[in-house]
């Protein structure tokens, strides 16, 4: 009988014109975007799990920081990038390209001690979700000030 996990995806950006997020977790989404080699990262969410053990490194431990999903998202292309944030650390988990559907796991993930990883198959399905669902990555509606 085949399993499902749950899970959900929040946009952190707000603002359309010029997005704008958390300052730590934009910093750490511009160094990764660096890292893999994304001149312009437009995208950022939170991939939140029902399951609390993923990844989570002790038993009965709090999960670590945070899944993102991270990265660029154009007309007619996109890359996202699948990481866990903790502290000042990242474990980078998964690529995925859009139109072509291609994802590339990581031994970075496979590798980690953590109680409960994603399998191949539920990282496909994050990123067959993300896809189908491609406003969930979209920035949130600016906030208007209003001057009194």
């Amino acid at each position: 009988m085949k399993t499902t996990f749950e899970f959900s995806v929040e946009s952190l950006l707000f603002g359309f014109e010029n997005p704008k997020g958390n300052i730590e977790q934009v910093l750490f989404a511009k160094k990764v975007a660096e890292y893999e080699g994304i001149s312009y990262c437009n995208r950022l969410a939170k991939l939140s799990f029902a399951d609390d053990s993923v990844n989570t490194a002790v038993a009965g431990a709090v999960p670590l920081d945070e899944t993102l999903v991270l990265g660029y998202e154009g007309w007619s292309d996109s890359v996202f990038h699948l990481c866990i944030r903790s502290g000042r650390t990242a474990i980078r988990m998964a690529t995925g390209s859009f139109p072509n559907r291609e994802i590339v796991m990581y031994d970075d993930y496979s590798n980690a001690v953590l109680l409960n990883k994603l399998s191949e198959e539920q990282v496909r399905e994050v990123f067959d979700f993300i896809w189908k669902n491609m406003d969930l990555m979209q920035p949130k509606p600016g906030y208007m000030f209003r001057e009194d």
